[in-house]
C-alpha cells in the first residue's frame, strides 16, 4: 500500500526482485484496423454489362462498377485496456480486458455506376428485372444502366476483448530478468457493418400538354416549378451489411521484464486458437422512387425498369470458422515511485478467418431474391495495431 514511498532501487544482494502482490494497469490505446480486402461496390465483372442509354445501337456501351472499398483506410482510433490479478511467489492470476471506440470511416461521392447480376425473372420474353424502355415512345425494351448521382458510404468497425490467465514466474535469471508464463482462455468480438445510401438526380419540371419538360437555365424569382421527377434507374436504394465476429478459445503466452534502475523492459506474446462464431445480416431497399409501368407518359426523365418497383430485402447466415490469433506487446516503463510506474509501448494483434462486411454482398437480382450475402467470402486476416500508453500499479 505504500504506493508514494521513495523507489527502493538498491541492487545490494543481487538484481532487484520483481514485484508481488496485487497489481493494476490502465491503458490509452491508439490503435488502426487494417482495411477490409478491396472489393467493388458491384457485381466484380472482367466484362462489365453491355446497357443501352438509347434507342440507337450507337447509344449503347460496356458499363462497369466505378467504386470499390480501396477508399477504405487503416483509421487510427483511441481505446482502453485495463489489467489486474495478483502474484504470490511464483503463481498467481492475469486477467485483461480493452476495447476500441468505433473506427467510423464516412465517403461521400458522386456518379456512381454499379454493375448488377440480373437474373432473367420469366414471362413470355424472359424479361431480366432491369430491362425497360430506352425512348419516350416506349418501344424498345433493352438492359437498363444503373447509375446513382451521389451516394453515401459507411464502414464501421467495433471491438472488444476479455481474457483470464493462470500465471508462472520463474526464477530470477543470471542476468537479472524474469519470464512469466500464461495459459488461460480468451473472448474476443469483432464487429463490421458496410452501408450505402445512393441518390438519383431530382429534377425540377414544369408539365404541359402530358409532357415532363427539365426545367433549363435560371427562373425568376418566386416561380417554382411543377413537379419533381427522378433521375436515375434505381433512385434512391439502400444497403446495410453486418458482420459479426465472436471468438472464444484457449490461449498460451509468455513475458519477460527485466529492470535497468528505473526502468523495466517487458516484451510479451500471446497465440490464441479461436472459435469464431459468425452472424451475418444484410437488409436494404432498391428503387425506393420507383413505380412499374410509369414511364407511360412521353418526356418522363430517366429509364425505368419495366417491372422492376420498391423492393425490400432481409438476409440471414450463420457460419462457424477458426480464427488463430497472436498478439505481441513490447513496454518500456519508468519507475516513479515505489509502486508507480508510467509507461509507453507498442501492440499487435493479428487474426485470422474475420468476417469482413463489405466483401459479403452479392448484388443479384434473382429470380426469388434481391441483393444476398456471399458466405464464401467469410474469410479475412485482420491487423490491430498501434501505441499504448499506462499507469501501472506495482506490475
Amino acid at each position: 500500500m505504500q504506493l508514494f514511498a521513495p523507489p527502493n532501487l538498491s541492487t545490494y544482494g543481487g538484481p532487484r526482485r520483481a514485484n508481488q502482490g496485487a497489481f493494476f494497469s490502465i491503458d490509452g490505446l491508439y490503435w488502426a484496423v487494417s482495411a477490409p480486402q478491396v472489393t467493388t461496390i458491384g457485381q466484380p465483372s472482367e466484362q462489365g454489362r453491355e446497357v443501352w442509354y438509347g434507342p440507337d445501337p450507337e447509344d449503347s456501351a460496356t458499363q462497369n462498377n466505378t467504386h470499390d472499398t480501396s477508399i477504405l483506410g487503416a483509421e487510427v482510433v483511441s481505446g482502453q485496456r485495463y489489467e489486474g490479478g495478483f502474484i504470490y511467489g511464483h503463481q498467481g492470476l492475469l486477467f485483461s480486458a480493452w476495447r476500441l471506440n468505433n473506427q467510423t470511416q464516412d465517403i461521400a461521392t458522386t456518379y456512381m455506376d454499379m454493375v448488377f447480376d440480373d437474373r432473367e425473372w420469366g414471362g413470355e420474353l424472359d424479361y431480366k428485372h432491369l430491362d425497360g424502355y430506352v425512348d419516350e415512345e416506349q418501344t424498345v425494351i433493352k438492359p437498363l444502366p444503373v447509375t446513382f448521382a451521389s451516394a453515401n458510404i459507411r464502414n464501421r468497425v467495433h471491438t472488444w476483448g476479455v481474457e483470464l490467465s493462470y500465471l508462472l514466474r520463474s526464477n530470477q535469471m543470471h542476468s537479472g530478468g524474469y519470464f512469466e508464463f500464461f495459459v488461460g482462455a480468451r473472448y474476443l468480438e469483432f464487429n463490421d457493418e458496410f452501408k450505402v445510401q445512393a441518390y438519383g438526380d431530382l429534377v425540377p419540371v414544369d408539365l404541359g400538354d402530358g409532357t415532363a419538360t427539365p426545367i433549363v437555365g435560371d427562373r425568376p424569382m418566386g416561380d417554382e416549378p411543377d413537379a419533381y421527377l427522378w433521375r436515375g434507374t434505381l433512385a434512391n436504394s439502400l444497403w446495410y451489411q453486418e458482420a459479426k465476429n465472436h471468438i472464444i478459445g484457449p490461449q498460451i503466452g509468455a513475458r519477460w521484464f527485466k529492470h535497468y534502475g528505473r526502468w523495466m523492459l517487458s516484451t510479451e506474446g500471446r497465440f490464441f486458437a479461436g472459435y469464431n462464431s459468425q452472424t451475418m445480416y444484410q437488409t436494404g431497399e432498391v428503387g425506393s422512387e420507383l413505380d412499374p409501368g410509369g414511364v407511360s407518359e412521353p418526356g418522363m426523365l430517366g429509364p425505368v425498369p419495366l417491372s422492376l418497383g420498391p423492393t425490400t430485402f432481409t438476409h440471414h447466415l450463420r457460419e462457424n470458422e477458426w480464427s488463430p490469433g497472436i498478439e505481441i506487446r513490447a513496454d518500456l516503463q519508468w519507475q516513479w515511485t515505489r509502486h508507480v510506474s508510467f509507461g509507453a509501448g507498442w501492440s499487435g494483434l493479428w487474426m485470422d478467418g474475420i468476417a469482413r462486411a463489405s466483401n459479403l454482398i452479392n448484388y443479384e437480382f434473382g429470380t426469388s431474391s434481391t441483393m444476398g450475402i456471399l458466405g464464401q467470402h467469410n474469410c479475412q486476416d485482420v491487423f490491430i495495431n498501434g501505441a499504448n500508453f499506462r499507469i501501472i500499479v506495482n506490475r
